[in-house]
């Protein structure tokens, strides 16, 4: 199964929506690809999925999720988020600091 995250923004539900379906049917490596048509509000994060080639064509409309892939773009983007989670936390920290002081 995928490593869960938490989706905050309609693309990133989207694109858990289309990661989801090919985890359930187990389409994770190139022999086990499935018959797909992303559906019309799907397009768009199926699209990009495609295009980062986290999910791969076989053949004409068969795809696989390259789980592994799938998985180091996730970690990417976790380590690009943490620098500013922290500033936000040290922010938020000094915003509060001044105002018990004051």
């Amino acid at each position: 199964m995928a490593v869960e995250s938490v989706a905050i923004t309609l693309a990133a539900r989207a694109r858990r929506k289309v990661v989801d379906h090919f985890c359930a049917q187990h389409a994770v490596t190139p022999y086990d690809t499935i018959l797909y048509t992303p559906p019309a509000e799907l397009k768009a994060a199926f699209d990009a999925l495609l295009a980062e080639r986290l999910i791969r064509k076989e053949g004409h409309a068969y795809y696989w999720l390259d789980l592994r892939a799938y998985e180091a773009a996730v970690e990417l983007r976790r380590r690009k988020l943490v620098p500013v989670a922290i500033a936000v936390a040290v922010l938020l920290a000094v915003v509060a600091t001044f105002f018990y002081a004051g």
